[in-house]
Formats: structure tokens, C-alpha cells, sequence
């Protein structure tokens, strides 16, 4: 996985963002549910707007659990209709490093009333992430690392890229490497079977987005008989290993660029129209900023180069309403202004007005690399790199270098890329759509072939994500699933 798994947290409230088998566990081994300790009760209080607000204790390291603990934030909106009361609805955002806490208060406007009538919603921040304490800390300032060419020319740029993924990877060893072996997804999969029974749920109902459908997939692998119901939405398939996860993306990105550029030039009305070759434009605009980082705005201290351009473009492709943001900010950047570009770069790694950045992006290379496979060899990215420069020139080729940090990584991954089976839970509707950048269809149709219970949902079309985005066959069909669990027909295909 690279940095394009963004949070769908973020995607949403813009529309208002990985990865195992039958357990093949590196920290802590296969969990023993006869042995687990009782779920810690939880005391709510009132923290407006409808919702109640907790905090969960939950042992560092399972198999130790009198040891140190995660404080774990929750958040929770009891069901509108308490008669009709069907248990909780557990969901993530996605990720890694979303904050469940704060997007489920800003998601519950868009709920399906049948589900805010008939279910408890509760959202969590995932050990090591967000709100949780302790939390993954690597640097003080990413821009160091964001910045590096990752297309580079010639052996000291190479070495540069190297250099500045090693000193990533060693500095998150040395502030969090307490804490790195296990924030895993295995280990927040067990997590949520604590909470689970806190809850009072006998089995879990659960939607999972992006980053969120592995960690409903790795739930349902671990616990497949104390599953009632779940949705898993913009798929990761855990077959798929790093540097096979980056090509997926690399060609899904391109594809999406290629498909906004097509549109700007059958629209003259597109900021970016650029005479109805928008193509040579964008060719035009990379060159420029390969050659020089471009000033954001001009006379600013601040520049964009190709270490921020692959943030910046990939931004708005995650839906297509922000396409017009997108050819308004290369038409500033054709000008030479790069602050559009650089707007949208900032959003992607979260950076602050003030120079400062939250924890996401550390969070994101912690859980990553050791929840996947990654090759250490570097030449592994620099051949993959040119080979995507034949199939994905414009935005794929930047992708390979993103995964440096996790193939230099100090701890071993938990897992390897064995399909799973989930055998013996319910039905698992899996939800994917065609023309995903992030999470590529192909991974929807893998994941539900792989569990003995999978069921696929299809939405034509682009974007991430599929449902919660305005379209009514998705809604209904996932919310009959919770609530009754209806399962659609097979090869059911919304438009």
C-alpha cells in the first residue's frame, strides 16, 4: 500500500479517505477467544449533539494484557427508535489514521433514517490513531519527505530518495518503536471483539470503508461466528502485496486522470481546456515542475514540486465533483502560480496554515507497513517505476517511491498475502465500484470470491467509495442488508 489509501473520512466530509489471511500472525499469534480477558465496561457522558462519548482501555499487547494499555475514543448515537432497537452499528472511516470519532458525527446527516432509527452508531479511533493515546509520532516536519523527487534522474537523486525514506523509517523506530509491533490490524480486529461485547452485542454489524473493509475482512477471519452483518466498502484485497498494491493504484490513478482530461476537453466551459488539448497542457505543467518547483504563489517562500504534485492531482480524483477544482488549479499552475496545486497537496497530507501536520501520515506507514508485504529492495520500485512509464506516464509513475518507507521498515509484518475464507460467517456484502482509483474494482470482485460467504454489490461509475455518495440503489441495498439482511441478488450492478 502507498499513501493514496487517504481517508475517506476526509472524502466525505468533502462531499459534506490494509491488509491479511487466515491469520498468519506475527505479534501476538492466532487469538485464543477462550483466554480473552472480559471487556472493560463503558461509562458514557453526554457530549452534545445527540451522541455519547467514552473512553475504552485495551491492552497494548493482547497476549499481555495487564500490561500497558491503549485509550481508545468512542463515540455513540443511540437509536432513534429504542423499540425498535436492533443493536450497534460499529463503522470506520477508513484510513489508516482517521479519526471514527469526529466523522461519525459529521456522516450521521447522510445515515439512512432506518439505520439511525434501529441502531446504537458507534465510531472509534483505532489504536495508535487520532484521538487514541499513546499515538504513532515520527517526525515534526514532513515536508522533508513529501518533497523528495520520486521520479528521480540520476544516482544522487536515487540516493536522496533512499536516504530520506531511511531517516523516516528510523525516526518513527526510534519515538514509537514501542508501540509499532502492535497496531497491526490483527490487533485492533481484537480490539473491536472487545467492544463488541462492551456493547452488549452478541455479534457485530459493521461498515467498513477503504482502509476499514480490512479490518472488517481480518474481524470476520479471526471471529467469522460472531458476525451478524458486515459491509465492506472500497475493498482491499489481502492477496494483493505492496508493490502489486502500488500498481493497482498507479494505473486506477492514471486511468482517472486520463478520464478528467477527456471531459475538460469536451467542455470548453473547463478552466483547463487549454484549446481542447488538455493532454499537452498537463504534459506542459509537469515538465515545468520536474524542471523547477514551481512557486505557490508566486514571490512565496513555498514552492510545489513532483513530491507534492502527486498529492495535489491525486486529491481531486478520488470523486469526480472536485474535477473542477482541479482544472481551475493546473490552469493556475499553466500561469504559473502553483498555490491551487499546492492546496490541494496540503489537504492530502494534512497540513495546517501554520506549517504543522497531524499525526495521519506517520499513522498511515505504521499500520501499512507491517500490515503488508513489502520488498526491500529499492530496485524492486525504480523497475516498477519504469515500467509504469509506459502504461501510467502522467501520475503513476510517482507512485512507486511512496512505498520506500514501508520497505525499509524496522518491524516485520504480522502477516503474509494469503487469501481468506471467513468459513462459517453470515453473508458479507462487499461493495466495489469500477472505476475506484484507490481501491480498484478488481479487489471487490477478488475479496468476495475469496470468503466462503461473499456477496458482491457493483456501482458503475467513478469515485471512491459507493455508499453514502447519493446513489439510491447503493443506499437501499446496503441498508436492507443491515437491517434485515437482505442480501442483493447475485450480480446486482447500480448505475
Amino acid at each position: 500500500m502507498n499513501l493514496l489509501m487517504v481517508t475517506t473520512a476526509r472524502r466525505l466530509s468533502g462531499a459534506l479517505s490494509f491488509l491479511v489471511s487466515p491469520l498468519f500472525l506475527g505479534c501476538g499469534g492466532e487469538p485464543d477467544p477462550s483466554q480473552a480477558p472480559p471487556a472493560p465496561a463503558i461509562s458514557w457522558e453526554d457530549c452534545g449533539g445527540g451522541f455519547e462519548c467514552a473512553t475504552f482501555s485495551v491492552p497494548v499487547d493482547h497476549d499481555a494484557p495487564d500490561g500497558r494499555t491503549f485509550s481508545i475514543p468512542l463515540v455513540r448515537r443511540p437509536a432513534a427508535v429504542p423499540s425498535a432497537r436492533i443493536g450497534s452499528l460499529l463503522m470506520n472511516p477508513g484510513g489508516p489514521g482517521a479519526s471514527g470519532v469526529g466523522w461519525a458525527r459529521a456522516v450521521q446527516i447522510v445515515l439512512p433514517e432506518p439505520l439511525k432509527d434501529r441502531f446504537d452508531l458507534v465510531s472509534f479511533d483505532p489504536r495508535g490513531q487520532a484521538g487514541s493515546t499513546p499515538t504513532i509520532d515520527c517526525v515534526d516536519d514532513l515536508a522533508p519527505l513529501i518533497g523528495l523527487d520520486p521520479t528521480p534522474d540520476d544516482d544522487a537523486e536515487r540516493a536522496a530518495l533512499l536516504a530520506g525514506a531511511d531517516a523516516f523509517a528510523a525516526a518513527c523506530k526510534q519515538r514509537s518503536g514501542d508501540l509499532l509491533p502492535f497496531v497491526g490490524t490483527n490487533n485492533v480486529a481484537r480490539d473491536m471483539d472487545l467492544l463488541r461485547e462492551a456493547l452488549g452485542d452478541e455479534k457485530l454489524t459493521y461498515v467498513g470503508f477503504s482502509y476499514g473493509t480490512f479490518l472488517g475482512t481480518i474481524y470476520a477471519e479471526t471471529y467469522p461466528d460472531r458476525v451478524r452483518a458486515l459491509v465492506l466498502d472500497g475493498t482491499i484485497d489481502p492477496t494483493v502485496s505492496g508493490d502489486a498494491f502500488i500498481e493497482g493504484q498507479a494505473l486506477g490513478f492514471e486511468a482517472e486522470l486520463e478520464a478528467f482530461l477527456a471531459d475538460c476537453a469536451a467542455k470548453p466551459s473547463c478552466a483547463f481546456h487549454s484549446g481542447g488539448d488538455p493532454w499537452a497542457a498537463y504534459d506542459a505543467v509537469k515538465a515545468a515542475i520536474e524542471a523547477s518547483p514551481l512557486p505557490a504563489p508566486p514571490g512565496s517562500t513555498r514552492t510545489i514540486g513532483p513530491g507534492e504534485l502527486i498529492y495535489a492531482v491525486s486529491q481531486p480524483l478520488y470523486q469526480k465533483h472536485q474535477w473542477k477544482y482541479l482544472a481551475e488549479a493546473l490552469a493556475l499552475a499553466a500561469a504559473g502560480d502553483g498555490s491551487g496545486l499546492l492546496e490541494f497537496a496540503d489537504a492530502y497530507v494534512a497540513r495546517s496554515a501554520d506549517g504543522t501536520y497531524d499525526a495521519s501520515f506517520e499513522v498511515y506507514y505504521g499500520v501499512t507497513s507491517i500490515d503488508n508485504t513489502f520488498p526491500s529492495d529499492p530496485q524492486v520500485y525504480q523497475d516498477l517505476t519504469n515500467e509504469l512509464q509506459a502504461k501510467a506516464p502522467r501520475i503513476g509513475t510517482y507512485l512507486p517511491a511512496t512505498a520506500l518507507p514501508s520497505a525499509r521498515w524496522a518491524f516485520q509484518p504480522w502477516r503474509s498475502n494469503e487469501p481468506v475464507s471467513a468459513s462459517g460467517a453470515p453473508p458479507i456484502l462487499v461493495v466495489g465500484s469500477t472505476r475506484d482509483p484507490a481501491t480498484p474494482y478488481p479487489w471487490a470482485v477478488s475479496l468476495a470470491a475469496q470468503l466462503s460467504s461473499g456477496v458482491l454489490l457493483t456501482r458503475e461509475g467513478p469515485g471512491h467509495i459507493s455508499f453514502l455518495r447519493g446513489n439510491t440503489c447503493i443506499d437501499q441495498a446496503v441498508t436492507d442488508y443491515l437491517v434485515d439482511r437482505k442480501v442483493p441478488p447475485e450480480g446486482t450492478t447500480c448505475k
